[in-house]
């Protein structure tokens, strides 16, 4: 079995642990009005959900909600926290030791479209709400663990002459813009976000960013 079958394998058992976890709290309120809170805010911005909207789509009292989170910046925040928790866990795993720089880049593509096509509603959401002004330091901090992996990755590559002279947060914007942007394509229909188009879009990014467009790295 080569390097890339066992990722898949893996991150496959990773992603269906996470949805067994979820359906077990299926019937836990707080539950039920996290998920609710994902439909709502995966496709508006912050002042666009109403606290009243998220209870009646959780089939709770709006009184509820306010039991388990203080407001809506803390539920929000809650949401935040809950799904890059479970991207960092996916994706920023320890990749295999002793990887090329494009085997590295493989290594991060394959997790990342793999949770984007397993939970594109928490790749939406991300996505939308990454920059909001109500993110805590906690979410923050969070959100900061993808910048240094990719921090790293950038300049291990860089020195090994593998990319371009690129700065970490421009090979950020290319490979998550991408991946984020196949999760919304797929949610319109306009596209199928299968492994072969995963593959194809990351060899498309690579390209972007390898010193030698003629060669893959290796």
């Amino acid at each position: 079995m080569n390097i890339h079958s066992l990722l898949r394998d893996q991150m496959t058992a990773i992603a269906s642990d996470k949805r067994a976890e979820m359906a077990g709290k299926a019937d836990d309120k707080a539950a039920r009005i996290l998920e609710a809170a994902l439909d709502l805010f995966e496709a508006s911005n912050f002042d666009g959900v109403a606290v009243p909207e998220i209870a009646a789509k959780a089939q709770v009292a709006t009184g509820t909600i306010y039991r388990y989170f203080r407001d809506k910046e803390a539920l929000v925040n809650a949401l935040y926290q809950h799904w890059k928790r479970a991207y960092n866990d996916m994706v920023l795993a320890p990749p295999p030791p002793g990887l090329s720089p494009h085997a590295l880049f493989t290594c991060y593509w394959q997790r990342m479209t793999l949770f984007a096509r397993s939970h594109p509603r928490a790749v939406r959401f991300m996505d939308l709400h990454h920059h909001g002004a109500y993110l805590n330091d906690e979410s923050r901090t969070i959100a900061r663990a993808y910048a240094v992996a990719a921090e790293d990755f950038v300049g291990r590559a860089r020195r090994a002459g593998a990319i371009r002279d690129l700065e970490s947060a421009m090979v950020v914007a290319l490979m998550w813009g991408a991946a984020a942007g196949l999760a919304k394509f797929a949610g319109a229909g306009a596209l199928d976000f299968d492994a072969e188009t995963a593959s194809r879009m990351g060899e498309a990014v690579w390209r972007a960013i390898a010193a030698d467009n003629s060669k893959q790295g290796e």
